[in-house]
């Protein structure tokens, strides 16, 4: 009787091992964040739309360091910190999706089959980006359009700083990847289509409603996403026509993929991944130029050693403090997530959380630099933080730590015109610092512009918000003075090849509202 009852507690024992042993190794359930009062739900999707980091931050501190925000329909996860950083970049793309996450999104402006030749057309891309005549071809052209627009601009009284540089991106990746005749003949209208889809696309209905509900923001997008087809197949058939030996030399993306042999007979999907092209280039480039100029003007020492430094040395020479400034203004300004698609459950390693399938997976770069733990004071604009002892750009160790510096992303998804995107901005903001000064319009726009004030409903780096005009208002006058300025009887500044390294004579000075 004694051996069956210590058998029996044995057993017992084991079994409460075994179970305990489960339920520590089982998926706990993932925490979610709680809003305040019956309709939290509502301010929740209000406040992710308007003030997503405050929303984010708050979560953080409620739930940890990974939760899920309930957004109406849409199911998010954010994963917070270097080490959950790096394993979301890792996580292959058939578990966690990128395609499938900005599907949410881009779904709405491209075709059906696009997403089936993804990898092939990206290949394309990064290998024209990676060629060196390509990448001479778009700093040349970043110049010559960059000395353009501000002959123009400083003809001006004063000027919205975003909205003023984002016709001049549009126009420089334009002419360096689509071509003379795209730039040439549709460069406005794709502009205002480019507008158009970006307004709609970034809309809280395009992001929580399925792709089939035919509401307005949809029903504008796939008219703007129509009308993009048939200008690019237009110039097409132009070239088609042309006679071999009057065709272009092989400079522009679009020549390119009608000559490689992997993308000829996807032609009917070009239209669909210039667009997408377009927006992934666009947007972050012009914030990055305007916020860079910004930066520098809310620090006039600073910007006073690089104006100096930059017209003392020969044309597309860069000083190191340059350098550190363009790095410094890429992580204090950046993305505000990055969004990937759950396939399947997932459990986070050491934390035995379970990801449920279906899920919107997120990470933050730009909460991610201004983490203390990685970087110091990172709410202050400091180039200095990037110039070693050794006098060379800081590298930053994204394997060892995790991963704490992602302005264009990372993994097997990190963006492959990164190389390209920094020669426009480079070149844009040095040539803007080499031949013009800059002001405020009026003294007191720094003290009573909110410069933390972001806008992060577009794709990408996000633009300040503010401004009495409307966009459309804006981006009207816009055209009608660039198409002044493109006319024949406007005189062009000095071309790099002829322009003095040295003593160079400086235009007028550019007065920039914000």
């Amino acid at each position: 009787m004694a051996l069956f009852t210590t058998i029996v507690i044995l057993l017992a024992a084991t079994a409460a091992a075994i179970l305990t042993l489960l339920r520590r190794r089982s998926p706990i359930s993932l925490p979610g964040y709680k809003g305040e009062g019956s309709l939290a739900f509502l301010h929740d999707a209000k406040a992710f739309a308007t003030k997503p980091i405050a929303l984010i931050q708050k979560a953080t501190r409620q739930c940890g360091d990974v939760f899920s925000i309930q957004v109406l329909s849409v199911y998010n996860v954010w994963l917070r910190g270097n080490q959950l950083n790096k394993v979301y970049l890792e996580t292959r793309e058939d578990v966690w999706s990128f395609v499938g996450g900005m599907g949410l999104f881009l779904n709405k402006i491209i075709d059906s089959g696009y997403w089936d030749h993804y990898r092939v057309l990206l290949s394309s891309l990064s290998r024209y980006v990676s060629s060196g005549p390509a990448q001479r071809y778009a700093a040349t052209v970043s110049v010559e359009e960059t000395q353009k627009a501000a002959a123009e601009w400083s003809l001006w009284d004063a000027f919205e700083l975003f909205d003023t540089v984002s016709y001049l991106v549009h126009k420089i990746i334009v002419r360096s990847l689509m071509g003379e005749d795209f730039y040439e003949h549709n460069a406005a209208e794709l502009f205002n289509l480019l507008h158009s889809m970006e307004a709609d696309i970034g809309s809280l209905l395009s992001f929580i409603l399925p792709d089939w509900v035919p509401h307005p923001p949809a029903r504008r997008l796939l008219k703007a996403r129509n009308r993009f087809k048939e200008i690019f197949m237009e110039r097409l058939r132009e070239r088609d026509g042309q006679e071999r030996s009057d065709v272009r030399p092989l400079q522009d993306y679009v020549a390119f993929t009608m000559e490689d042999g992997s993308t000829v007979p996807l032609k009917h999907l070009m239209p669909s991944h210039h667009t997408m092209l377009i927006f992934a280039a666009h947007t972050s480039t012009a914030a990055s130029i305007s916020w860079n100029i910004i930066a520098l003007l809310r620090h006039p020492n600073i910007m006073k050693q690089v104006i100096s430094e930059l017209r003392s040395m020969p044309e597309g020479e860069e000083s190191l403090l340059f350098q550190a400034c363009i790095k410094e203004t890429s992580r204090y300004y950046c993305g505000m997530k990055l969004l990937r698609l759950a396939r399947e459950n997932v459990c986070i390693p050491g934390s035995n959380v379970n990801i449920p399938k279906g899920a919107v997976v997120s990470i933050s770069p730009y909460l991610t630099h201004l983490d203390p733990e990685n970087y110091s004071e990172p709410e202050v604009w400091n180039p200095l933080r990037w110039i070693s002892n050794e006098r060379k750009i800081v590298q930053i160790d994204n394997k060892t730590d995790g991963v704490k510096y992602l302005p264009f992303g990372g993994g097997s998804h990190k963006c492959v015109g990164e190389k390209m995107a920094m020669i426009m901005v480079a070149r844009t903001v040095a040539t803007l610092l080499r031949e013009y000064d800059f002001a405020w319009e009026t003294e007191d726009i720094p003290d009573k512009t909110d410069f933390s004030n972001l806008n992060f409903d577009k794709v990408g780096t996000p633009w300040l918000r503010g401004g009495s005009t409307t966009p459309h208002d804006k981006y009207r006058r816009l055209l009608e003075n660039y198409n002044v300025c493109t006319a024949d009887n406007v005189t062009r500044l000095p071309s790099p090849s002829h322009a003095p390294s040295a003593n160079r004579n400086v235009g007028t000075t550019a007065f920039v509202t914000a």
